[in-house]
């Protein structure tokens, strides 16, 4: 289990004080209620960098660079329609891998809101072939003008399930 809670830099400046006087980190320990472990934690970095102060560097390295955020936000602004998969495709390609949530989350500090695709479908290479053709099933249309008030619904349902055949008794 990591630290709860650091000491102040005018304890730790103590404590290396105390030591130079020659005290032993026992005595120091006992002297300033703190464990003897902490005592010589402080004592070896202060050997180590000549200094008590928080050392530049600690703790979880981003996975995102500030540099990655500006590169996927200009593509994202650049292609609004495009989808979290293809600029991962793009990122992997690059090699970068990162997940889809870190993605999104890069996405939503930059002011940019994700959104569902929409309905239409996408020109993709097998698309591609088939632009500009009939559709095989032939689908029946209605303005709104040619429908009557009340029977939007029942052209709804109609358009989506066929009538049933009438059942003769």
């Amino acid at each position: 289990m990591g630290k709860i809670n650091e000491l102040s830099e005018s304890l730790r400046s103590r404590i290396v004080a105390a030591h130079k006087t020659g005290k032993g980190y026992k005595a120091i320990a006992k002297c300033f209620q703190v464990p003897v472990a902490t005592v010589q934690s402080i004592i070896k970095k202060y050997k180590e960098f000549d200094t008590v102060e928080n050392l530049k560097g600690r703790g979880r390295k981003p996975k995102v660079t500030p540099a990655l955020a500006r590169m996927v936000v200009r593509e994202a602004k650049k292609n609004p329609n495009i989808t979290t998969k293809a600029i991962l495709k793009n990122l992997s390609n690059s090699g970068t891998n990162i997940s889809r949530q870190t993605l999104q989350r890069t996405l939503q500090k930059a002011g940019l809101k994700g959104c569902k695709t929409r309905g239409a479908t996408l020109l993709q290479d097998s698309n591609e072939q088939t632009e500009g053709k009939q559709p095989e099933s032939e689908e029946v249309t209605v303005s709104e003008s040619e429908v009557e008030p009340g029977l939007e619904s029942e052209l709804q349902v109609d358009s989506v399930h066929p009538p049933l055949p009438a059942e003769s008794d």
